[in-house]
């Protein structure tokens, strides 16, 4: 079946018709093959019970005549009677529609009586029943001694009697199956459509979805079978999460395209002022700032490629082992101590190792410590702490400042958000990243509101095993 759909396309209606056809088609001639051998196996038990009831017969009013017939001429006497009348009374259900031929023999007188048409061969047949080829034909014979009188009958019949019979009957089942094959097709065809009708529904359901605002299928689960109601249910939460991505996206393009159109704002309106300018020194101000507006525009490009590069449908990343405690301290040590801020590490005594890009790692750490650094009051403290649990790596950057509400812990890793709800520093992407270089190296990352205030941001990675950190070594 396979090969036979491969080159061409078919419908599961078609498929599922085809294969219902195919299974009734077989059950129809295995009907059809026991309906014909139960009938021949009839005809052929019928045909031995006519011969041996007729055989029978024959004794018994053999017998009955030879008790009323004279002592010397009782062997010829009792089928002088009128015998073969009796017999041709017969009703037909006893001898059928046809009467076998017979023979009756003596030990003695040698053959009592015989009918015009018994085969001359059929002498020869052993007692009880007996099939043999005489004249072109197959007969069917029995054999009867009766030890007590002396006599043995034996009767006969072609077995084309027996034959036509079982044609007959067979012809009128077949017929009867006949009519049986367009009530199966009819059958089959109603059943397979109705029996997915439930597919045409959802299909239907989804055909009417608007790509730009898809929205659950909204079917009634107690009118779909009992399979396919986890189905619907995973098709409406696909559903929801493209209406998620679509909506992030579009919150994404608008919050892109402002924060690029500020900068390049500012920064015409900078080259103008220069221009304008008669003194060097406002020509050089302006000129400062407009570079402050291309600077901000480059790292904002530089995280929008971090952001792309991350996607999941991206080329995947190239890893290798890393001390992942060693890029945390090469990271603090480039950053410093601005603002007044301090740093304390807590840094466990071993490596920890992960498997991860030593870019993005170290712009993972980079963001976290420059954003707690951002938020966190002059004097105030940053703990940057490292450690390990459950075969993660585990890293807590702790500030001092605001706090983020608790309503608002996963709408600050989404792009151009501002967790402290300030917009005058940042592009609201730094944490975004943090979420994605995370997540792209099997991690995660959340926040956390400490009890003292501040705001703590968690992230886990897994450590790498000896096997694994070799092997991508």
């Amino acid at each position: 079946m396979n090969r036979l759909t491969k080159g061409f396309a078919i419908g599961l209606h078609a498929r599922l018709l085809i294969w219902l056809l195919i299974l009734l088609a077989m059950l129809w001639l295995t009907l059809w093959t026991h309906a014909r051998h139960t009938i021949e196996d009839n005809a052929s038990r019928e045909l031995d019970h006519r011969l041996q009831s007729t055989a029978t017969l024959l004794l018994r009013i053999y017998v009955g005549n030879l008790q009323t017939a004279d002592a010397d001429a009782r062997p010829r006497a009792a089928l002088n009677q009128p015998f073969l009348a009796q017999l041709m009374a017969l009703p037909n259900s006893a001898t059928g529609p046809q009467p076998p031929s017979f023979e009756v023999l003596s030990a003695e007188h040698g053959v009592l009586a015989s009918s015009s048409d018994f085969p001359a061969a059929a002498r020869f047949s052993s007692p009880g029943f007996d099939s043999r080829f005489i004249a072109n034909q197959q007969w069917r014979i029995f054999t009867l001694n009766d030890l007590w009188h002396g006599i043995t009958i034996r009767v006969a019949l072609n077995q084309h009697v027996g034959t036509a019979h079982a044609a007959m009957l067979n012809h009128d089942v077949t017929q009867s199956l006949l009519w049986l094959l367009p009530a199966f097709t009819l059958l089959a065809f109603v059943s397979v459509w109705r029996g997915l009708a439930p597919l045409r529904r959802i299909e239907h359901a989804i055909a009417r979805q608007n790509p730009l605002a898809p929205r659950p299928l909204n079917i009634d689960r107690r009118r779909v079978p009992v399979e396919l109601r986890e189905f619907i249910a995973t098709l409406d939460r696909l559903m929801n999460r493209v209406r998620e991505v679509l909506t992030r996206q579009r919150a994404f393009t608008a919050g892109a395209g402002h924060e690029l159109r500020t900068p390049l704002a500012g920064c015409r309106a900078q080259l103008q002022v220069a221009r304008r300018s008669r003194s060097a020194e406002g020509r050089e101000r302006a000129l400062c700032k407009a570079q402050q507006s291309i600077d901000h525009m480059t790292t904002l490009v530089d995280q929008l490629l971090i952001l792309a590069r991350l996607d999941p449908v991206a080329p995947r990343l190239d890893t290798h082992p890393m001390d992942f405690s060693e890029v945390i301290r090469r990271v603090v040590e480039r950053i410093g101590t601005p603002r007044a801020v301090q740093l304390r590490l807590a840094m466990p005594d071993e490596p920890v190792t992960v498997i991860g890009n030593a870019p993005l790692i170290e712009t993972l750490v980079t963001n976290l410590i420059n954003n707690a650094i951002r938020f966190s009051p002059r004097q105030g403290t940053v703990h940057v702490a490292l450690a390990c649990h459950d075969g993660r790596a585990l890293l807590r950057i702790c500030d001092q400042g605001p706090g983020i509400a608790p309503e608002r812990h996963e709408r600050v890793f989404d792009p151009f958000q501002q967790g402290h709800g300030k917009a005058d520093e940042g592009s609201g992407l730094g944490l975004a990243i943090v979420r994605a270089v995370a997540q792209a190296h099997g991690g995660q990352a959340m926040v956390h509101s400490p009890r003292d205030g501040g705001t703590e941001i968690r992230v886990t990675l897994p450590i790498a095993d000896r096997d694994s950190a070799q092997a991508t070594a």
